[in-house]
């Protein structure tokens, strides 16, 4: 009992620590400015909160000019009226309860109060700790308490994810991550009847099938990646064509389309709103002109936000996925898969930095994933001699300062002439 309470008092603190360090962090970042958490693409997925609970979706009734001040994440058209965003709705989502809050006791109801900056803050942090706890609780079930902590500790502090759970708070990669940590520990639970066979609990299926729909709402390309995840492996033994039938029972398939249904009217109602049709493509003329010749080298290691070049961590991963291998190989499968999708999709937009970005934010998202193979190579360095032990700790060490160092230093662009800017890369890193 006494452990338990530990437990929940050290969550706790990292909660309290959390809230903490993103309120801090902005705490000199004045509303209407790129630091701000309402600010290009942050400002377009919170709009729809002021625009349905304020403005009654009518562009007119905003403040002037109100787009420009919040770096044109969404657009007022004044002639129709609309208000126009390319994002999903999913974020604004998940931020409502806490935006309704503050907006509930602040004195100023334009729906950009300051109040409602500062609860973009502490609904990341709220989403940051809870995908944190329940990567940690699924992780566990498999991996010893030593391994499960630190694999979580490289991931927080080796990669860009404390970066959008900290700094920028109003992106969707953070809530993401929530969502892929929830849908992991939800088709991993050991006891009773896998989640996809007949003996399974309705609210179990349901809860999947609502998490899958969730994902897709955040961000509509995570289910490329959300979908595959349905064949994780709930127990070994179990064949994956066994679970692909069991998937496609009516019951399984119908709570999926219906989750989808419930949570994508509201997007669709909205596409309607805008262009009078229930079908749209929201990003325009943006797409995937580099499908035939993805810039893989660039996503990876270009000093304009390369991913494995700003989190060197990431490097475990593709031996740990051969570690992984020999204890389930679907799980090894999945994650190089889910990752090599990853990079290809990006690799293939027509900006694979994702503009003003830091480290691949894209794999953000993926990280639940990603920290299977992470702790396999973990546990199998730990099991080495103490040499390599220790050898291999300091290149990590290392490597989280590294990590820390350029993050904080990161002022929200890479200020560099072309992707390959090395003097810029240079001058960030040492100053």
């Amino acid at each position: 009992m006494r452990t338990g309470y530990l437990n929940y008092l050290l969550w706790g603190l990292l909660y309290g620590l959390l809230i903490f360090l993103a309120l801090n962090r902005h705490s000199k970042a004045r509303p209407f400015t790129y630091h701000s958490e309402i600010w290009a693409d942050k400002a377009g997925y919170y709009v729809y909160l002021p625009a349905a609970f304020v403005y009654d979706f009518d562009a007119r009734a905003f403040p002037d000019s109100l787009d420009t001040a919040t770096g044109n994440g969404f657009r007022l058209q004044r002639t129709t009226g609309k208000v126009e965003t390319k994002y999903s709705y999913g974020v604004a989502l998940l931020e409502a309860p806490f935006w309704a809050v503050a907006h509930a006791f602040t004195a100023d109801k334009s729906g950009f109060s300051k109040a409602e900056h500062k609860a973009i803050d502490v609904a990341a942090a709220t989403y940051f700790v809870l995908g944190l706890w329940l990567l940690t609780a699924t992780l566990r079930r498999y991996f010893s308490g030593l391994i499960t902590g630190l694999s979580v500790t490289l991931l927080v502090v080796g990669t860009n994810l404390w970066y959008y759970g900290i700094r920028e708070t109003g992106m969707s990669h953070v809530f993401s991550f929530c969502a892929f940590a929830l849908l992991l520990y939800l088709l991993t639970r050991r006891t009773g009847p896998a989640w996809y066979e007949r003996g399974a609990a309705w609210g179990h299926v349901v809860a999947i099938a609502a998490t899958v729909a969730l994902i897709s709402v955040l961000r509509p390309l995570n289910m490329v990646f959300a979908l595959p995840l349905l064949l994780w492996p709930v127990r070994e033994g179990v064949a994956w064509p066994a679970q692909v039938r069991g998937l496609l029972q009516g019951r399984v398939l119908g709570l999926l389309l219906l989750a989808g249904v419930v949570l994508w009217l509201p997007q669709l109602a909205y596409y309607h709103y805008l262009r009078g049709s229930w079908l749209m493509y929201s990003y325009g003329q943006e797409g995937f002109p580099n499908a035939l010749s993805p810039k893989l080298a660039a996503l990876w290691l270009a000093p304009r936000n390369g991913s494995f070049l700003y989190n060197p961590v990431l490097l475990l991963v593709l031996p740990g996925c051969l570690l992984l291998a020999r204890t389930s190989g679907r799980r090894a499968g999945l994650a190089l898969g889910l990752w090599a999708g990853a990079s290809y999709f990006y690799a293939a937009w027509w900006d694979y930095g994702l503009g003003c970005s830091y480290a691949g934010r894209g794999f953000v998202e993926l990280y639940p994933v990603l920290a299977w193979p992470l702790a396999a190579a973990v546990a199998y360095l730990w099991q080495r001699p103490q040499w390599l032990r220790w050898s291999a700790g300091a290149l990590l060490v290392l490597a989280l300062a590294y990590n820390m160092r350029v993050s904080v230093r990161y002022d929200g662009c890479f200020y560099g002439t072309h992707e390959w800017d090395w003097p810029a890369y240079r001058q960030l890193l040492l100053g």
